[in-house]
């Protein structure tokens, strides 16, 4: 039997990495009994991203993705501790708002590594301990956070610990954006910021985290099931110019920004993937793909001469949709997919949330995606602020009058770091106890404002997919495969507490 605890005795006395990067393993918490077959298994880019960056300082990265390789808290200690490195740094949500599950994860790594070797400095990134690193360190029993983009701030802690030894103890706001704990004692420091020009970034290290262990999203591949890896994922921009007040995606970088690759940056990551790793399957990962439609159109263009098999899928948002052309051009460069955060059917919803399109275009934009030949996920929040049924309801009919190809039903749920849970503070809105709660799948889940709406949810989840228009849709577009995977997932019953 595999040995999956190590006695702090049996530590080494060197340090064969200066930093140990962990993507701890949540999978079960957020998708629940899709987790093993059917849900995607996405690569932590950004973790990829960080150990390319130190490695070009000259530092020795291991990593570690327990996500993807379902190791358990006590397998990871057992890595971290025969490690021994002078870091080790645990990432929880860096990309997507709703990963907050990260978090529990995340606590239970570092407590299992804590067991053993309590004098391993452990630091967490990642959006919650970005919004609230004092809080961190406290209620996750570590030293150290990071404020912010990582990639600065942990070059000059591992300069210092490789200068000074891991025992040394930083002074308030010595690095800007690492916050430390000694004893009871909390240093303070400053946001980190963010990293300006991200082509100066390298790419990501595509050996740390091999395409060949990740598997893309089912939906994306309803034409060709059997082939979901290998997976990749790769940024055209970064961050996001607007602030809808359920999501926090722009709390690494301290707010509302925008910052391109360039083409010749974007085109060679593809070539990378395509030659040496034969990846077909792409997530774009830009919270908006189409932020500046001159540089999608000249992306695209240069994808379509020198590729003519790629699968790849993008965000958009509605409003920066200006003209039909620059869908085909997205088409004839292997973006089969569009994901659209629509939220709600209902304008006054949408503009309580900083969401501003209208109705007129919304509607424009489906016709135009539809005729260019691009699939659409098309993502909806029950429950948000000045939702009630009657505008859940019109929300639920306008997915099913449209038959989109995928839709994700989500819950509101007032994410640390948002603007929803701060104000949810302010009103004295319960909210949830437990990292679980905020999970969309999870027994305990506690969405805005009541589990009212995860009941409408999950009906709705139901009267979608079981519906004899979306059946023949995607049995006629897609073939009897996606069909049967579909009614695969909707015999997995969400389990909820009553």
């Amino acid at each position: 039997m595999r040995k999956t605890q190590i006695l702090a005795a049996e530590r080494p006395t060197v340090h064969s990495a200066d930093i140990l990067i962990i993507f701890p393993n949540n999978r079960i918490r957020a998708f629940g009994s899709l987790a093993s077959e059917i849900a995607a298994i996405a690569p932590p880019v950004q973790d990829g991203m960080l150990a390319a960056y130190l490695r070009g300082k000259g530092f020795n990265v291991a990593l570690i993705d327990a996500d993807a390789s379902s190791l358990l808290p006590e397998q990871v200690a057992d890595a971290a501790i025969k490690t021994n490195p002078l870091l080790v740094q645990i990432s929880t949500d860096q990309v997507n708002t709703g990963d907050v599950t990260k978090m529990e994860a995340a606590e239970d790594t570092a407590k299992a590594i804590k067991k053993h070797a309590p004098d391993l400095p452990v630091m967490f990134t990642g959006n919650v301990p970005s919004s609230y690193p004092a809080k961190t360190l406290n209620d996750a029993g570590i030293d150290l956070v990071c404020q912010g983009e990582p990639y600065l701030p942990v070059e000059k802690l591992l300069m210092l610990f490789r200068s000074k030894g891991t025992q040394y103890r930083l002074s308030p706001h010595e690095i800007p954006g690492i916050w430390a704990k000694y004893d009871n004692t909390i240093v303070e420091s400053s946001h980190a910021g963010y990293f300006k020009d991200i082509d100066e970034l390298p790419q990501t290290d595509w050996n740390a985290i091999n395409p060949s262990n990740y598997r893309a999203h089912h939906w994306h591949c309803f034409d060709s099931l059997d082939k979901r890896t290998p997976y990749a994922a790769i940024f055209t921009n970064m961050g996001c110019p607007y602030s809808c007040s359920f999501c926090c995606v722009n709390v690494m970088a301290g707010g509302p920004n925008f910052r391109q690759h360039s083409p010749d940056y974007v085109m060679a990551e593809i070539d990378l993937l395509v030659r040496k790793h034969s990846v077909r399957n792409i997530r774009i990962l830009d919270n908006i793909f189409t932020a500046r439609l001159d540089y999608v159109e000249e992306l695209c263009s240069r994808i379509t001469r020198k590729w003519s098999n790629l699968n790849l899928w993008a965000y958009g948002r509605v409003e920066t949709v200006k003209r039909p052309e620059i869908l085909t051009l997205m088409k004839k460069a292997g973006i089969n997919w569009i994901a659209y955060g629509f939220e709600s059917a209902d304008e006054r919803v949408r503009h309580a949330s900083h969401k501003e399109a209208e109705d007129s275009d919304t509607a424009k934009v489906i016709e135009w995606t539809r005729s260019a030949g691009i699939n659409i996920v098309a993502n909806f929040i029950f429950g948000l602020p000045e939702d009630d049924l009657t505008s859940m309801q019109h929300t639920l009919q306008m997915a099913k009058d449209h038959n989109f190809e995928w839709v994700n039903f989500y819950c509101a749920m007032a994410y640390p770091g948002t603007a929803l849970y701060e104000q949810s503070l302010k009103d004295g809105i319960p909210l949830p106890r437990s990292w679980s709660g905020y999970s969309q799948y999870s027994p305990d889940s506690q969405p805005l404002p009541s589990r009212d709406v995860l009941r409408f949810r999950d009906n709705a989840f139901k009267d979608y997919y079981s519906s004899e228009a979306y059946q023949q849709m995607i049995a006629g577009k897609f073939g009897g495969e996606a069909k049967a995977l579909i009614s695969n997932i909707l015999s997995h019953e969400i389990k909820r507490n009553t």
